[in-house]
């Protein structure tokens, strides 16, 4: 592992095969925990009743923890599933789902959760601790705001391939990040600021994130 937090990660993805998800962060072992238990804790209490009421605590409790925090992180890769609605609801089953996985030693700084045949899996994001001078995930949302919306891209061709299509109302910021930046490091985050004037336009914060590993964030020459 590369973790440099035994406690809680900086980052979890949760990664579709179409590419796109969420990336969220939490900055300390505080936030990490109650964004899980905003998921287990209910679950972990019914199990604590359950048991006191058959004087009988279950063997597997953690295996039924992961269990449930599995099954219900699932949802988010249903087709059907509503991102606008489901946003904060994804980040505390994601947390959920790392807390109760076995590490071993240490916690990952980054964790990907992401589909694997039929499954549902969780490895160490050793791709996102690296900076090849493109953005392999451009959230839309900030760190102070614990994230949002992600777009992923597996390599620099795929990045400009999209990033230089004409922008939508449901994706424009990886053509901003495109316009912007010559070279960026691995994770970029956009979040729309509101006017500080009167017919003032939206404007956009963009910020690098590096994961304690050094990235280049080079300007376009305009």
């Amino acid at each position: 592992m590369t973790g440099v937090d035994l406690e809680h990660p900086e980052v979890i993805f949760v990664k579709r095969l179409d590419g796109t998800g969420y990336g969220f962060f939490y900055s300390t072992p505080a936030q990490f925990d109650n964004a899980a238990d905003g998921f287990i804790y209910p679950i972990k209490e019914r199990i604590r009743q359950e048991s006191e009421e058959k004087q009988k605590t279950p063997k597997n409790v953690g295996e039924l923890c992961l269990k449930a925090s599995l099954t219900s992180i699932e949802k988010v890769f249903d087709p059907n599933w509503e991102d606008a609605a489901g946003i904060d609801a994804a980040r505390c089953v994601a947390a959920s789902c790392v807390a109760e996985t076995k590490w071993g030693e240490e916690v990952p700084q980054c964790v990907v959760i992401e589909q694997v045949g039929d499954d549902v899996t969780l490895r160490e994001g050793f791709e996102f601790l690296e900076h090849p001078g493109y953005p392999l995930a451009i959230i839309l949302g900030a760190k102070a705001e614990g994230g949002g919306l992600c777009t992923f891209f597996d390599s620099p061709e795929e990045f400009k391939r999209l990033a230089s299509k004409p922008p939508t109302r449901q994706v424009w910021l990886p053509q901003l990040i495109y316009r912007l930046y010559k070279r960026t490091p691995s994770i970029m985050t956009g979040l729309p600021t509101p006017p500080k004037h009167e017919h003032q336009g939206v404007g956009v914060e963009c910020h690098a994130f590096t994961l304690n590993r050094k990235g280049q964030l080079i300007e376009r020459n305009r």
